[in-house]
């Protein structure tokens, strides 16, 4: 049994918690969290040791790797800080605010020698995942191009509404928009050329941003929107083509069948898609309303370690 000491248990604290106990590899040890009343709501739902600090935790509690579910601004910190205590760590994505703070933090990691995951769950979620496997199975040739888009009312659960504050959290531009950048780059690999450009919402973040890149592996090219800004009652959507020489490929997580595949020449059909951990996080609040991905994910970091 691995034991993880958890810190941040918001809403992807608590997503990771119910991960950690489905997969039955894995125990939340610990916890770590500044506010008091979820530092007791952890110890009561988990069984865990509580603490005030990482540092703290890092030194009392017998843990084997650290999960890091903290704003985006306290990354470096707490990653830094694990690694130097030796323990493997997963920390949410995005990892920082600026390729600097990132080099330092992967510096720290290679010195220690320990493992480290960042959390790009969407390359785990089942549909992308599906995705991938038609892509790289060859049958319907090489993609030609890809286009993604994830759009989205403002973030409101995020504590001390961190997700708001462009210094803080970068923005949709890093923590929204990033999701399908690196979807297309675990497709058709980086591109060779990149266009991109944001525009800010009412706090100044770069909430809305839109990427043309060219050049990816096989000369395909892509494009991908994000937004942050979407007015009322505008329901949280992610959706995807990616075309190929031999079919079209079509993803819209707000149809049903969410996922289709057009051939040349053949029936349209929707592949099986895998459902893991369905309806299990609702607790945690947020725009997800499944284990889903998240499952997958960590799951993977259990095999890694």
């Amino acid at each position: 049994m691995i034991r993880i000491g958890l810190v941040g248990y918001g809403f992807m604290g608590k997503m990771h918690a119910q991960c950690y106990a489905a997969t039955g590899r894995a125990k939340v040890a610990a916890l770590a969290d500044v506010e008091a009343d979820r530092r007791g709501e952890a110890a009561s739902k988990l069984g865990c040791q509580p603490y005030e600090s990482l540092q703290a935790m890092l030194e009392n509690a017998d843990i084997d790797a650290v999960d890091i579910c903290t704003p985006t601004y306290l990354h470096e910190e707490h990653v830094i800080a694990a690694a130097r205590a030796g323990r493997h760590i997963f920390c949410e994505k995005p990892l920082s605010l600026s390729v600097e703070s990132c080099d330092a933090m992967i510096g720290a990691v290679e010195q220690a020698g320990v493992t480290m995951m960042v959390g790009q769950v969407v390359r785990f979620w089942p549909e992308y995942a599906v995705i991938k496997q038609l892509v790289d199975s060859g049958e319907y040739g090489r993609v030609l191009w890809a286009s993604l888009r994830r759009l989205s009312p403002p973030a409101t659960w995020a504590w001390q509404d961190w997700l708001a504050d462009p210094a803080r959290s970068g923005g949709a531009i890093l923590d929204l928009h990033i999701h399908d950048l690196d979807f297309i780059t675990y497709l058709v690999g980086p591109p060779s050329k990149v266009l991109s450009r944001a525009m800010p919402g009412s706090r100044g973040a770069l909430d809305t941003a839109m990427t043309l890149g060219w050049g990816h592996a096989g000369g395909a090219n892509s494009y991908a929107e994000g937004s942050l800004t979407m007015r009322g009652e505008f329901p949280f959507s992610a959706s995807a083509i990616v075309e190929c020489e031999k079919a079209s490929i079509r993803l819209d997580i707000t149809a049903s069948p969410s996922l289709m595949v057009f051939p040349s020449g053949g029936a349209a059909f929707a592949p099986e898609v895998p459902s893991v951990g369905e309806g299990a996080s609702a607790e945690a609040g947020g725009n997800v309303s499944s284990l889903g991905g998240y499952l997958v994910e960590i799951g993977y970091f259990l095999d890694c370690l």
